[in-house]
């Protein structure tokens, strides 16, 4: 009877222990091969995964997925640092009730081919549906303007100047004048209204090529930089 006992006993401790200590690093190693799988690539990819109970592991859902890791890339995004937190994951179907973080230090590549460092982008939502919020330094934006003026005229602007909540004003040996748009294939461009420009668009940022994002609004802040907002166009567990 004892030797039963003890076996039973002995047994339950054997499977708290795979519960407690093996699920999770098994659940972790799924997760990771979809961010991989979704375009995530870096060389400390850390997921961490918990659940209370525990037991809910068996069935693979997660209360809480935490994913980090520094110097990464994401379909053509240079990352400095990645920190999201998921929440009611479902594991095998790679689905969450929430996902919430940021990408820091971000640098990205657009139309014109400049390089362009976003400080931070903030990503909010389900898998279903992540909205993306970044600001483009004024220093940046006005750089993007001049570009795209320049590859149009084959001058190079004097001066450029963003004005809340969209303004535009140029100066290129003419002045010309226009708007910060979203297009409805989520691209960003200088809609122009005077100047020898008008009615031409000017193609700032590619939604979705140049960044992994379909813009859907972008403003002028108070400071002049470039508030830009948007949704994730790809899964980011595969």
């Amino acid at each position: 009877m004892r030797g039963c006992l003890f076996t039973l006993l002995l047994g339950g401790i054997v499977i708290a222990f795979i519960i407690v200590v093996g699920l999770p690093p098994v659940a972790a190693g799924i997760l990771t091969a979809g961010l991989t799988a979704a375009g995530l690539q870096a060389d400390d990819t850390t997921v961490t995964v918990s659940s209370n109970p525990p037991t809910d592991l068996l069935v693979f859902h997660a209360d809480t997925v935490q994913v980090t890791a520094t110097d990464a890339t994401f379909r053509g995004m240079q990352i400095g640092e990645l920190d999201l937190v998921l929440s009611d994951v479902r594991i095998l179907d790679r689905t969450a009730g929430t996902l919430g973080g940021e990408l820091r230090d971000v640098t990205v590549r657009v139309e014109s081919g400049e390089r362009v460092t976003l400080d931070k982008i903030t990503l909010a939502g389900d898998l279903g549906h992540v909205t993306t919020t970044t600001i483009i330094s004024a220093a940046d934006a006005t750089s993007l303007v001049s570009d795209a003026v320049e590859r149009q005229t084959g001058v190079r602007p004097a001066s450029v100047r963003l004005a809340a909540p969209n303004r535009v004003t140029v100066r290129a040996g003419t002045t010309i004048r226009g708007r910060l748009v979203v297009t409805g294939a989520g691209n960003l461009v200088v809609r122009v209204d005077e100047g020898p420009l008008g009615g031409s668009q000017l193609l700032l940022v590619r939604g979705g090529q140049d960044v992994p994002i379909r813009l859907t609004s972008a403003a002028v802040t108070g400071d002049g930089d470039l508030r830009l907002t948007g949704d994730l166009t790809v899964g980011l567990l595969g």
